[in-house]
């Protein structure tokens, strides 16, 4: 996620009066329960890893990054805040190359969602 989608990550769990560290640690119980499709986890041997594996930090930090993209593409858009919920999606999704490094489009268009165009397949 684009720093953009991270900020509004992180004032949805605050209005649901939850941490980040909540929010994970709910999800990592899904994850543990094989209840989130890992096909797309940035990490090597994603179907072996459990809550109880180590990790590097930079393994964790996808780890939880991949579980709050979860979270997010799972809230209804009446959870998002007023102000970013009727952005359109992005045709390229969480795939966009663009979001990373133009900080309009990133603010325009919604990139927690599947790619519509490219060749990527969620």
């Amino acid at each position: 996620m684009n720093r953009h989608e991270q900020d509004i990550t992180q004032r949805c769990i605050a209005h649901m009066e939850k941490t980040v560290p909540d929010v994970v640690a709910e999800w990592l119980r899904l994850f543990n329960n094989r209840e989130i499709d890992r096909s797309r986890m940035p990490l090597n041997h994603a179907e072996m890893i459990t809550a109880s594996t180590h990790v590097c930090n930079d393994c964790y930090d996808k780890l939880v990054g991949f579980l709050l993209y979860w979270f997010r593409i799972t809230l209804p858009r009446n959870h998002l805040p007023a102000d970013v919920a009727a952005r359109e999606d992005c045709w390229y999704g969480y795939a966009c190359r663009t979001q990373h490094h133009n900080e309009d489009h990133a603010r325009k268009r919604n990139h927690v969602c599947r790619p519509t165009r490219g060749n990527h397949h969620f």
